[in-house]
């Protein structure tokens, strides 16, 4: 018997309000307001106002969040807040200031 967890894949045009998604998930186009991404890989869609404790962002748009941990591989950061609690303008995104 197979006990490995398939992968929660969120599509677009999908939105999610104050949820929490866990390492098995991916994201490719879903919408996320106040919600709490604890690892897996979000590869486009929006990220808005939530917490961003792990895993990789490698695409889509980061909005008045909190990038807590995880890595920046690319997306659009149209501003959030750092580890710190230190606002980050469009033009300081994680990768190119913040180690």
């Amino acid at each position: 018997m197979d006990n490995a967890r398939q992968p929660l894949i969120l599509l677009t045009g999908e939105l999610h309000m104050n949820k929490k998604f866990e390492a098995y998930t991916i994201n490719r186009g879903a919408a996320l307001f106040e919600c709490e991404w604890d690892g897996g890989v979000f590869e486009s869609g929006m990220f808005c106002g939530g917490l961003f404790r792990s895993g990789q962002f490698t695409g889509g748009t980061f909005i008045g969040g909190i990038f807590w941990g995880g890595s920046w591989v690319g997306g659009t950061w149209e501003g959030g807040f750092d580890r710190a609690g230190i606002y980050r303008y469009r033009t300081e995104c994680p990768a190119a200031s913040w180690s």
